[in-house]
């Protein structure tokens, strides 16, 4: 039997990169064994899939992810992304690690500055605007401010 290594190396990769499906998962589709399709996934240098994304949404519904996302950005407590999901503090920092790859207080510091140096600006600008208003009443001229 000849094996079309290019259609096989395609098959593969969008299996794992797009759909994130595991060797035995794979090894079914193309009727072989599980090492044979670990084998070949190796070959091609491709890694294996990270099925989290896919366990979480199977887990707590397929708009999970969304919500997870939806909350963080509103700036929803690690308890209360837990409370909402019905797991622990602990489970939602995890969560929170994997999905982001990073620390979810080192995400909350960089939206507190971020949000320091927006609210800064503003009143920067605000304050130069009246000042300019009240330099213009003091040198006689009128303001339409």
């Amino acid at each position: 039997m000849k094996i079309d290594k290019v259609y096989i190396e395609q098959f593969i990769r969008t299996k794992v990169e797009r759909e994130a499906l595991t060797d035995a998962q794979i090894a079914r589709l193309l009727h072989v064994g599980a090492s044979t399709a670990s084998h070949w996934r190796n070959k091609f240098h491709i890694k294996p899939a990270d099925k989290f994304k896919r366990k979480f949404k199977e887990k707590y519904g397929p708009d999970a992810l969304d919500c997870f996302d939806m909350l963080r950005q509103h700036g929803a407590t690690l308890q209360e992304i837990a409370n909402y999901f019905g797991f622990s503090r602990e489970y939602a920092r995890q969560v929170h690690n994997k999905l982001y790859h990073g620390s979810y207080s080192a995400y909350r510091r960089q939206r507190t500055h971020a949000t320091i140096l927006t609210s800064h600006k503003a009143h920067r600008a605000s304050t130069s605007a009246v000042d300019q208003g009240q330099h213009r009443r003091q040198s006689g001229q009128t303001s339409h401010v």
